[in-house]
Formats: C-alpha cells, sequence, structure tokens
C-alpha cells in the first residue's frame, strides 16, 4: 500500500494544489494507476478517522442530540465513507458518453482520487486541534470554511485541467459532487437512526 508510486501520486497532488499544472504528466492513468488509485482512500483513513472521532465528541456533547450509539455511528460513517468514495466516479462512468468525457474520465479520476489525500488533510488537523482543546468550536468552523472554499476550488481547478470542460460544467460537476456526497449521507445516518 505504502509504494513509491502512492507516495509519488501523493506528492504530484501537493504539487497541483499549489498550481504546478505540470504535474499532471506524473498521474499514472493506464488501466492499472486508475485502479491503483482507488487505494489513497487508506491514506486518507486516518484523517477520516479524526473528523469522524471529532464529530462523534462534538454530537455527544451536543446537548438536542441524544444518545448517539457508538457501534451504530461508527458503522453510518464507514459505511458514509465507503459508498462516496465510489459514488461520483460510478455515476461519471455511466454518464461519461454523454457528457462527452469518455476519454478523460480516467485522467480525471485518477488525479481527484490522489488529490482528495491533500483534500482531507487540512480538515482533520482543524479536527485534531479542536478535539484536544486547542481551537474553540468558533475559530474551526471559521477555518472549515476557509478550507472548503479552498477545496472547491482545487477540485475545480482538477475538473478544468483534466477534463477540459467549460467553467459552468466544471462548476456544474463540483456542486454535483459536494451534493451527492451531502444527500448520501443525510440517507445514510437515517439509515442507521442518526
Amino acid at each position: 500500500m505504502f509504494n513509491p508510486a502512492s507516495i509519488g501520486a501523493i506528492r504530484s497532488a501537493f504539487d497541483l494544489f499549489l498550481g504546478r499544472r505540470d504535474a499532471l504528466v506524473r498521474f499514472d492513468v493506464s488501466v492499472d494507476g486508475f485502479w491503483h488509485s482507488f487505494r489513497a482512500i487508506f491514506y486518507v483513513l486516518p484523517f477520516f478517522a479524526i473528523n469522524a472521532a471529532v464529530e462523534h465528541r462534538m454530537m455527544l456533547s451536543d446537548a438536542v442530540v441524544e444518545n448517539v450509539p457508538d457501534a451504530a455511528f461508527v458503522a453510518a460513517r464507514i459505511v458514509d465513507y465507503g459508498i462516496d468514495w465510489i459514488a461520483m466516479p460510478a455515476l461519471l462512468m455511466l454518464f461519461a458518453k454523454r457528457l462527452g468525457i469518455t476519454r478523460t474520465f480516467a485522467p480525471y479520476i485518477v488525479v481527484r482520487n490522489w488529490a482528495l489525500v491533500v483534500m482531507t488533510a487540512p480538515q482533520a488537523l482543524v479536527s485534531l486541534l479542536l478535539g484536544v482543546g486547542v481551537l474553540s468550536f468558533e475559530i474551526s468552523a471559521a477555518m472549515s470554511l476557509v478550507i472548503l472554499g479552498v477545496m472547491i476550488r482545487f477540485h475545480y481547478q482538477i475538473i478544468r485541467w483534466t477534463l477540459g470542460k467549460s467553467f459552468g460544467f466544471s462548476i456544474g460537476l463540483v456542486a454535483a459532487d459536494i451534493a451527492l456526497s451531502l444527500v448520501l449521507s443525510e440517507v445514510i445516518d437515517r439509515l442507521f437512526g442518526l
């Protein structure tokens, strides 16, 4: 799992985040590279665990939420995490021809998967600082909004650079990805009684 190709892909994603568009050529967009990029989920896992742990702690301390079962919360987050990771790639694969992205679909998914490592890390740091009491809820919420804005912009750039689509299409795909994540999270929370 932790091999030089994966580390190189994460480094390339970070270079993209810094605006170094030439890093695109360093991603393996072959069939093997496409499937290998889904292993990025394991690099995101520690960040996911931090965010989920702090979220659960905040839910338990919220007087409005009563008795959030640990097992249900953990199960819901794991299912949500797994489904969310593959939902948008699966939908795009189904509609790739109709959307005119058949040739650029694989490069986009490869870059997106590795970029998710870079996108998830800053929020995990803020969650960790909130969880250990270094940041107040208000400051962490403000920082989270800034991080969200920066990461939305980064995702938009990835779409423009890999799919080569218009401004409107790119904004629409970012919005669709966020909306799908929110809907899935809500549905899964309800299924698990959260």
